[in-house]
């Protein structure tokens, strides 16, 4: 192999890392992980393998030297995809806001989760063995000043949460004062 041939390997083999790098970032900003994902990670992981290693069989057919650039790309790729996820997970931490409030004397408690988006209401069940009955569950999008919550009842349902009132709750239309009970953060494993 001449000096220039090898130059251009290199040169080829840096053009699809950096292809790579650019391709990742945007496909992990685009799945948005959450930290009960850990066996996503795997499954991405492998997909990743599986395409480098199928373009580098194509690239040993058609030429030799530039599939050994492929089967390169695979190892690190490996790592670099761990690293965007590591990365998006650190900068958005899971954490959750609850909040408590009545409906006939039963007690109730709302749950607003942030990564991934969602939200629950449970009520609180004086028997210890199973103390929370899931009432509903769906995901949330903030809006302005408010937090939509949304669910699938047959079509789609909303429920706002503005200024510590949930609103359009179908137990309960008119607006209903919450009293916020604690926020806790989870971040690589760690409570705060």
């Amino acid at each position: 192999m001449t000096k220039s041939e090898t130059k251009l390997l290199i040169g080829i083999g840096v053009l699809i890392l950096l292809i790579d790098i650019l391709l990742m970032k945007y496909w992990v900003s685009n799945i948005k992980p959450g930290p009960f994902m850990s066996v996503g990670v795997e499954s991405h992981r492998l997909e990743i393998l599986g395409v480098n290693i199928l373009i580098g069989i194509i690239a040993f057919f058609i030429r030799k030297r530039l599939s050994i650039l492929f089967f390169l790309n695979t190892i690190v790729c490996y790592w670099i995809f761990s690293f965007f996820w590591n990365s998006y997970l650190e900068n958005n931490p899971y954490s959750q806001t609850i909040y408590d409030f009545k409906i006939e004397e039963r007690n109730i408690q709302l749950r607003i989760s942030e990564n991934p988006n969602t939200y629950g209401i449970y009520e609180l069940n004086p028997n210890p063995v199973d103390s929370l009955i899931v009432i509903e569950m769906g995901m949330n999008e903030k809006r302005g000043d408010s937090i939509v919550l949304k669910w699938w009842n047959g079509e789609i349902q909303e429920m706002y949460f503005y200024d510590d009132k949930l609103i359009g709750l179908p137990e309960k239309p008119n607006p209903i004062e919450l009293y916020k009970k604690n926020k806790t953060k989870w971040e690589f494993g760690t409570q705060k």
